[in-house]
């Protein structure tokens, strides 16, 4: 444009009217692409996101930098507070800023601007005659290039739309144009559903029983189950005894072997009750030493020379064991001598030799073989005791592993009634998880299964059969059976393809014929009106009873 023809524009002011949503950064670049120097900016009442500080001084400042004098329109007293404070000129209405000296600049006399001389944004300035006052030569037809998402401002009383409004109000309309639509669908639907036959089919189908047999390996070292070598973990589980058996020895001879017995009186020598523990050891102090020990726990109370009797039985058998009267004071442990006094106020007697067996090396055998199988049969019982849910022990597997047994009488030929050992041994078997073992088995089952079938869970049963073997390792080989029933799959969108719209007893044949049932199929239709299944697919109910 022309230097002059642009001067001439420039002392009339451009009127912009903003939109409700319009922010600052709208307004700039609304002011950017206008083509006066003086721009009047509308505010309509709805405007909430110019009404405040920082808005208006982003707007004067934007003003500033470009060499435009800018002014408001509002009848808001509040924005006219904050456009004053930010430094932009306001107005109350538009015919008063017509009616002042701001619409033109001040070097030319003021005179009244008609609507019609005032340049706003919408417009293009494409000819002089349109800038009162300014006669220039006409100049080739151009038009001023604006960006397609600039919105464009009017004068009319018609407020346009922005794009973002009209979208929001189609997809309003479309919205509604759905929800009406859904209204009459649902409302078809019920209709069709009240008066429309409903058809119901049920079936039982076919079972077809299912069993199998496979050899399964426990290994206490594989660590999960293999389907192709049949191997499943398992576990040790071991438990430590200790037991003591006793039998009379077969040989017999002369031996001294009655003890004798008698009875013994504690005597408190402090003032607190002391416990007398069974087989405390009480001794005479002359002569020969002869050893008795206590039979029971006895507490003696508390109190200075207070008693408690015990009985007692001599350690030695034989007529040694037989002391007089007062003999036995002593009391080898050394705490109890020093809280207790003891003494015998009654001889001790029944010390004799009497006829007793002799030991010998089949009577250490044989009760060997005794302890064993009573530990055997304790620490089958104490592993069964600890296992945990679906844990099985083969008795097969458990072994006794004696750690020392030791005889009493020790040698072989030593004179006594009887013979004892004292054996500690752990017991140590391999424990079976189940839920591997029916994994396996499951898997084999489904291999027997005929081809359009499926298992019935209710039916399955596993059986744990003969151990065949245990290795060196303690694995345990070993039979297993499992059986359940087959029921034969039925499609009910097959069902429904094949009788519908079918009279009752056509379809009642067609399934007969086509399916692996156990009963004839029961079809009814509710209500009957034409005595034959519905044609839509959904009108059609079937229950598969497994």
């Amino acid at each position: 444009m022309p230097r002059a023809q642009r001067s001439a524009q420039d002392e009339v002011a451009q009127v912009i009217y903003l939109e409700p949503g319009d922010d600052a950064a709208i307004v700039r670049d609304r002011l950017e692409w206008a083509e006066a120097t003086r721009v009047l900016l509308v505010l309509p009442s709805r405007n909430r996101v110019l009404r405040n500080l920082v808005s208006l001084k982003l707007i004067a400042r934007y003003a500033g930098s470009t060499g435009r004098t800018v002014a408001l329109v509002t009848p808001d007293p509040r924005v006219s507070e904050l456009a004053a404070e930010a430094g932009l000129t306001t107005f109350g209405s538009l015919d008063q800023a017509r009616r002042s000296q701001w619409l033109i600049s001040t070097g030319e006399e003021a005179k009244p601007v008609s609507p019609k001389e005032l340049v706003t944004a919408h417009e293009d300035v494409i000819e002089p005659d349109k800038v009162p006052g300014v006669s220039l030569p006409e100049r080739p037809y151009r038009r001023v290039a604006r960006p397609e998402w600039l919105p464009t401002f009017q004068i009319k009383g018609r407020r346009r739309l922005t794009p973002s409004q009209v979208i929001v109000r189609r997809l309003l309309k479309a919205a509604g144009f759905l929800v009406l639509l859904a209204i009459l669908t649902a409302m078809i639907g019920v209709v069709v559903l009240l008066l429309y036959p409903e058809g119901s089919i049920h079936l039982r189908p076919k079972r077809v029983p299912v069993r199998t047999e496979l050899t399964l390996r426990a290994d206490p070292q594989a660590e999960k189950v293999n389907y192709q070598t049949l191997d499943i973990p398992a576990r040790l589980a071991q438990v430590e005894l200790r037991d003591v058996g006793v039998i009379a020895p077969s040989g017999a001879s002369a031996l001294p072997t009655e003890r004798a017995v008698g009875s013994v009186t504690f005597i408190n020598r402090t003032l607190q009750e002391v416990t007398v523990p069974m087989s405390t050891t009480v001794s005479t102090s002359r002569g020969l030493n002869v050893r008795f020990v206590t039979n029971i726990t006895a507490t003696v109370p508390a109190a200075l020379n207070a008693t408690a009797a015990v009985t007692i039985t001599a350690v030695d058998p034989g007529p040694i064991g037989n002391v007089a009267a007062g003999q036995i004071n002593r009391i080898e442990n050394p705490i109890l001598a020093r809280q207790l006094a003891v003494i015998n106020e009654t001889p001790t007697s029944g010390g004799a030799v009497k006829q007793a067996g002799v030991v010998t090396r089949e009577d250490k055998d044989r009760l060997w073989s005794i302890v064993l199988q009573k530990m055997y049969q304790e620490g089958f019982n104490r592993l069964k005791g600890e296992l945990g849910e679906q844990e099985f022990l083969p008795p097969e597997s458990v072994v006794v592993l004696p750690l020392e047994g030791i005889f009493t009488p020790s040698l072989d030929g030593e004179q006594a009634d009887q013979l004892s050992l004292d054996m500690r041994a752990v017991v140590r078997g391999t424990v079976i998880a189940g839920q591997y073992a029916n994994q396996l088995a499951l898997a084999a089952l489904q291999l027997e299964l005929p081809s359009g079938h499926k298992l019935d869970p209710r039916t399955l049963q596993f059986e744990i059969g003969q151990v065949l073997s245990v290795a060196d390792d303690r694995s345990v080989t070993f039979a297993m059976q499992a059986s359940a029933e087959a029921v034969a799959q039925i499609d009910g969108d097959q069902v429904v393809g094949i009788v519908r719209g079918l009279p009752l007893e056509q379809a009642k044949q067609l399934l007969a014929q086509h399916l692996p049932l156990a009963e004839p199929p029961s079809i009814s239709v509710e209500p009957d009106w034409l005595g034959r299944l519905p044609w839509l697919p959904f009108r059609i109910r079937v229950t598969v009873v497994e």
